[in-house]
């Protein structure tokens, strides 16, 4: 299979094993592939943000031609009972700045569509056969609620109002405009994070120790499940 792994920065895929760097000039970011037994992998640092993400993503999918889509990284945790490291995957996937602002609040709606009327569930999700090879063969992977938006946020009074509002535990930059660009092409998604901080412990970023260590274990999950994926999707994959 075909598998298009993202991230946002450079460091995030230095823990992944025999990259080696490809001469692409499609987009300006750094390109990568890594020999696989069972799956032609190409990876991407496709920058900050969402906007840099759908576009690395379209890159991916259509450039590539890949057949799954894994967006990876660190991610700070909403939640405090969740630790440095600990790695998660998104079953529901929101992006918690996509909306209409009335009365200082955003109201949320699903990204890419009209944000008027009644609201509606606002969430990507992978597919159900992925979650449920990802319950058999990988239950230490914790399922969680993923925020994605165009800020860095490091304020608790905001970071707590976003995770009871939407029961989330992690929140990034990136992963929820990876996943709507994914849905938009029918590509299966997944998305591995692991956290490298509480939000707003660290408001002048991220240390470089924690950045390192969430990142390496992110890619071993990464590894792991790249063993677990067939080498094939058929047209409707069961769990074996």
């Amino acid at each position: 299979m075909r598998i298009g792994i993202l991230s946002a920065i450079k460091e995030e895929l230095k823990p992944f094993p025999n990259l080696k760097k490809l001469d692409s000039d499609v987009d300006g970011n750094t390109w990568f592939r890594m020999d696989h037994p069972k799956h032609q992998i190409c990876l991407c640092a496709g920058g900050l943000g969402k906007v840099n993400a759908a576009i690395a993503s379209t890159v991916l999918i259509r450039e590539h031609k890949i057949d799954f889509l894994l967006n990876t990284g660190i991610a700070g945790t909403l939640d405090p009972s969740l630790n440095l490291a600990d790695v998660c995957y998104g079953k529901r996937l929101i992006q918690h700045d996509y909306g209409t602002l009335k009365e200082e609040q955003i109201e949320v709606y699903p990204a890419g569509s009209i944000p008027l009327g009644d609201s509606r569930e606002s969430s990507f999700t992978p597919e159900s056969w992925l979650v449920g090879l990802l319950e058999k063969k990988m239950p230490e992977l914790r399922a969680v609620t993923l925020l994605s938006g165009d800020v860095f946020l490091q304020c608790h009074k905001t970071g707590d109002r976003l995770r009871k509002r939407f029961q989330a535990q992690l929140v990034d930059m990136e992963s929820a405009a990876v996943a709507q660009a994914a849905a938009k092409f029918c590509i299966p998604f997944l998305a591995i994070r692991s956290v490298s901080d509480l939000v707003g412990e660290h408001p002048e970023g991220v240390p470089v120790s924690q950045l390192k260590q969430a990142s390496r274990a992110a890619a071993a999950s990464v590894m792991k499940v790249l063993e677990m994926l067939p080498s094939e999707i058929a047209a409707e994959t069961e769990v074996g």
